[in-house]
């Protein structure tokens, strides 16, 4: 590789760097190298909607990282799986598409990250999507991810919690993606014509065809090559072997909230507290790298049903045999979809600016891990998507292969705690209402004997776990903010030649599913690299 010439070099061929790699290579005299750790990988799971789970499951395809014992969350030790596969979590993910509330960009934007304001991003989710739905208002009509609306009457399960919600007191929101948010919804997912829609099979497969796009991958990116303050390359590792390939213009760092602080440090750049331990060499001081790491944490209400009408015999031969063979010859019924259709926004206290609680339904209890379930019951779960804990990400050793020392933090603000309380009020009134009369059965979480403040306070400690939507580790923020990474350019403040495009930059996590916001941000980085060039 070394003897090539690149204009640019993205490290990370996930779901952002995808994105950027497939954007820039359209002028045919721009050269892009795309380094990416995992395979070069495309199995038939990849492509099959109902084969989410699997893919969790399947070790080779994500980094299967653990978190520290979260001291907050009964000493819980927490496991965070992210893609490691061309396309990234794209690859592999719940396919669940979620802008965010219009609110939450124009939080960034007060924050000092001018030009991510809700009317400044809006217009690149509409270049991003393909909505099944013609008439949609809302939705980009002619994008490369194609996105199908969830189907309710798939389980009468899913309709009676449209309905109980509605009782409960949560308006219908037509689509949850517009300016109206709040409320009970059908959810979209990136699928198309039953097939997953994600950043490989929309940006990247179509961008391979152009001679001015390399890709390596099974390649690691060990650190980032300076003269001076000015980025000029990375160092990778092939076959054992360090090589060292050169950026003309720009290192793009697209390699997630965990990888990307990681390889910061790696190269100097952070606090000198957190370098010098290892023997690391100050390239930079930038205090902000690898503070402010959040996520979506989560808890689940679960019951048992009435009748045999879940998703638990789908995931059971011959059913789910069955349902392969449809999907295989027709690419229709039960393996076409995520099994995801419904859900509820919602605000745990009124003053709040956007909805802090995702209440998502499943017709099917699974196994803690995700494995699949073995009893007849139907699961809300609770995500808090507007939480106000943090943690930190720092390193094990100067070797790049040792995996970082990263917490959430989670619950210790007690802010948290009260808001996953409400929650479960909420989902417990839902389940509650006469719509689910003819399939609730018995509470078996968190168990009807849980109803003191104290007996679910505990209970959460013991069963939070995370959502895989990990931002924030190397925040964006204003020229005075002295915990901001990057500029809203996406420029590591400080630096030439280097930017940070992935969840990473996020000043706070959008309130939902993170897929569709990491794709934006690479449609957004995209725009201002090219900016850039063409100001000379």
């Amino acid at each position: 590789m070394s003897e090539q010439g690149f204009d640019y070099v993205i490290v990370g061929g996930g779901t952002a760097g995808g994105v950027l790699a497939s954007r820039l290579t359209e002028d045919p005299i721009i050269r892009v190298l795309v380094v990416e750790a995992g395979p070069d990988h495309r199995g038939l799971m990849n492509r099959v909607p109902a084969g989410v789970l699997g893919l969790y499951q399947a070790g080779t395809l994500h980094w299967d990282y653990k978190a520290k014992p979260e001291e907050h969350a009964s000493g819980q030790v927490l496991p965070y799986k992210m893609g490691k596969i061309i396309g990234g979590s794209s690859s592999i993910n719940s396919m669940l598409w979620t802008r965010g509330a219009p609110a939450v960009y124009d939080g960034w934007a007060a924050e000092g990250c001018t030009g991510w304001s809700y009317d400044d991003i809006e217009p690149l989710y509409r270049r991003i999507e393909r909505a099944s739905v013609p008439d949609d208002q809302v939705m980009g009509q002619s994008g490369p991810i194609g996105l199908t609306r969830g189907n309710p009457s798939s389980s009468p399960l899913n309709e009676a919690f449209l309905e109980a919600a509605q009782q409960a007191g949560h308006p219908l929101t037509e689509n949850y993606n517009g300016p109206i948010q709040d409320g009970a919804c059908v959810l979209y997912r990136n699928t198309d014509n039953g097939e997953r829609s994600d950043v490989y099979r929309g940006y990247l497969e179509p961008a391979r065809k152009r001679p001015n796009l390399t890709i390596r991958c099974n390649t690691a990116v060990e650190r980032i090559v300076f003269d001076g303050k000015r980025a000029t390359g990375v160092e990778v590792m092939i076959g054992g072997r360090r090589e060292v390939v050169t950026a003309k213009r720009e290192v793009l760092l697209c390699a997630g909230a965990i990888a990307s602080p990681q390889l910061l440090m790696l190269s100097g750049i952070g606090n000198p507290a957190a370098l010098t331990p290892h023997g690391i060499p100050v390239q930079h001081e930038l205090p902000g790298v690898g503070k402010n790491l959040h996520t979506h944490p989560a808890v689940r209400v679960a019951f048992t049903c009435t009748k045999p009408v879940s998703l638990l015999r789908w995931t059971k031969p011959p059913l789910k045999w069955l349902a392969g063979i449809e999907w295989l010859l027709k690419r229709t019924g039960a393996a076409a979809t995520n099994h995801m259709d419904v859900a509820v926004y919602a605000r745990t206290d009124p003053g709040l600016p956007f909805a802090d609680a995702m209440l998502d339904f499943t017709p099917l209890v699974l196994g803690r891990d995700n494995s699949d379930g073995s009893i007849e019951g139907f699961a809300v779960y609770m995500e808090l998507v507007s939480v106000k804990s943090r943690g930190r990400l720092e390193l094990r050793s100067s070797d790049p292969r040792a995996r970082p020392v990263f917490g959430f933090n989670f619950l210790e603000d007690e802010r948290d705690l009260t808001a996953f309380r409400t929650g479960v009020h909420m989902m417990r009134k839902i389940v509650g209402q006469s719509a689910f009369d003819p399939w609730r059965e018995a509470e078996l979480d968190p168990g009807a004997d849980v109803n003191s403040d104290d007996e679910i306070n505990d209970w959460i400690r013991r069963t939070v776990t995370l959502s895989h939507h990990v931002a924030g580790s190397c925040r964006m923020g204003a020229a005075d903010d002295p915990q901001a990474v990057v500029a809203p350019d996406l420029k590591v403040r400080g630096l030439k030649g280097l930017r940070v495009a992935d969840n990473a930059i996020m000043p706070f996590v959008t309130n939902g599913n993170t897929h569709a916001p990491a794709i934006m941000i690479g449609e957004k980085a995209f725009d201002l690299v090219r900016e850039s060039r063409t100001a000379g």
